[in-house]
């Protein structure tokens, strides 16, 4: 645990942010209006070979209907004005051409994003995935993302601010979802922490609304009927994603089919593969819901992306998160490497920053990076299916080359999957 009176921070400072548009054309509000996109919308950056005359780059842009073009720094190379949304497309199509040595969209580029939160130095489980530079990409603005859990309590020191919605008790069908046990709220937490107010911790998809949905008792248990309520409810109550950290041995139908709904409404769902891979035993096989082929399933793995000695594995896996192992200190520093979160002792008491471990806390990362994708692509047809992708082509490999049992297809990484 850490106390808060273990750290003093004084911080005095300027945040300003500066963007220097050179172009004529561009106008600077809609640059700012856009910046949530990876690249600048309508442009492209063409450089063509030494040899090549203004004459011959004129007549290709010409067979591309390209109109406007504008030279860049000492006419080293071109900007080129293409119809928004096809940016990747024309980049590809000049690249095929002889007279090009470059072609690509014009990116977008941001100080590296370090949070001013007190203890994110103890949360190591971020810069493990690359999560720092994500966050130059994307923070989870218009995204909702419904923890399906015990609850979330918002009333700790850190909290979510107003991305905290209120949300919904399938155990009593009523409004609300406040958390009695801590799971959720710690889950949470990960997920979507308030972030940047020199306070506590920081979450990773920091913008996203958090709807909580209450399906487990404050002893840590629920029902099917009361999680598949849950997740009906959060799919028609306009939940993006859908984090599952809870499981069981068998599978049912009743639930498949609501996971079905779900995912056929356009929600991914990303679920705990299960703490059960102590031996090989025969008990360590993904558990269910995560074993779904509509759920991602996550398995944890410690500090030096090995997996923990708990995290479930098997045929079902797709990615592995940080989940933490408070056994060992990997490098030396006097803390365990469990995952810190804002969370509270029990019944709502004793609010501290408390480390937690297990696939539980592995799951909500790759939801809260799932959450960045989708930032980025609101579009309807941008799917579970299109972010699972994403997700599993850029994952880190590890274990055996390609997917394997043992980590799925790899570590995810935020940076790379906004960049996807």
């Amino acid at each position: 645990m850490v106390r808060r009176y273990c750290m003093i921070m004084l911080m005095i400072g300027l945040l300003y942010t500066t963007k220097d548009v050179c172009a004529n054309s561009t106008d600077i509000q809609s640059v700012i209006a856009n910046s949530h996109l990876p690249f600048f919308p309508g442009e492209v950056l063409v450089s063509f070979k030494k040899d090549v005359s203004k004459n011959a780059a004129h007549s290709l842009h010409h067979r591309f209907g390209i109109s406007h073009v504008r030279e860049g720094y000492q006419e080293s190379y071109q900007i080129i004005e293409v119809t928004p949304g096809k940016e990747k497309e024309m980049a590809r199509a000049y690249r095929q051409r002889p007279e090009v040595v470059h072609a690509e969209p014009n990116y977008y580029r941001f100080t590296s994003s370090i949070p001013n939160d007190e203890f994110y130095y103890l949360q190591w489980n971020f810069p493990l995935i690359n999560l720092e530079q994500a966050w130059d990409v994307s923070t989870g603005n218009g995204v909702t993302v419904a923890v399906v859990d015990t609850g979330i309590n918002p009333f700790g020191f850190d909290g979510f601010g107003t991305r905290w919605l209120l949300g919904y008790n399938a155990i009593l069908g009523i409004p609300g979802g406040i958390d009695f046990n801590s799971h959720g709220t710690h889950v949470a937490g990960t997920i979507g922490q308030r972030t940047n107010n020199l306070t506590g911790v920081a979450g990773i998809a920091y913008e996203a609304k958090i709807l909580p949905v209450k399906v487990m008792t404050f002893l840590g248990f629920g029902l099917d009927s009361w999680i598949i309520n849950g997740i009906r409810w959060a799919t028609d109550n306009g939940a993006d994603i859908i984090n599952l950290s809870l499981g069981g041995s068998y599978p049912s139908q009743v639930f498949e089919d609501t996971l079905a709904y779900a995912h056929e409404k356009g929600v991914t769902i990303v679920a705990a593969a299960g703490n059960g891979g102590f031996d090989h035993t025969g008990d360590d096989q993904v558990e269910y819901p995560a074993a779904s082929e509509y759920c991602i399933a996550v398995g944890a793995v410690r500090y030096d992306k090995s997996r923990t000695h708990y995290s479930n594995y098997g045929d079902a896996l797709d990615l592995v998160a940080p989940g933490g192992d408070l056994d060992v200190d990997q490098n030396n520093d006097g803390e365990g490497y469990g995952i810190l979160q804002e969370t509270f002792w029990f019944l709502g008491l004793g609010w501290d920053y408390r480390y937690f471990t297990g696939t539980s806390m592995a799951s909500p990362h790759v939801a809260g990076v799932a959450a960045l994708v989708k930032s980025l692509h609101p579009e309807p047809e941008y799917g579970p299916d299109e972010i699972l992708q994403a997700l599993q082509d850029t994952a880190e490999d590890l274990g055996s080359p390609g997917w394997d049992e043992e980590y799925g297809y790899g570590l995810v990484d935020a940076e790379a999957a906004v960049s996807h």
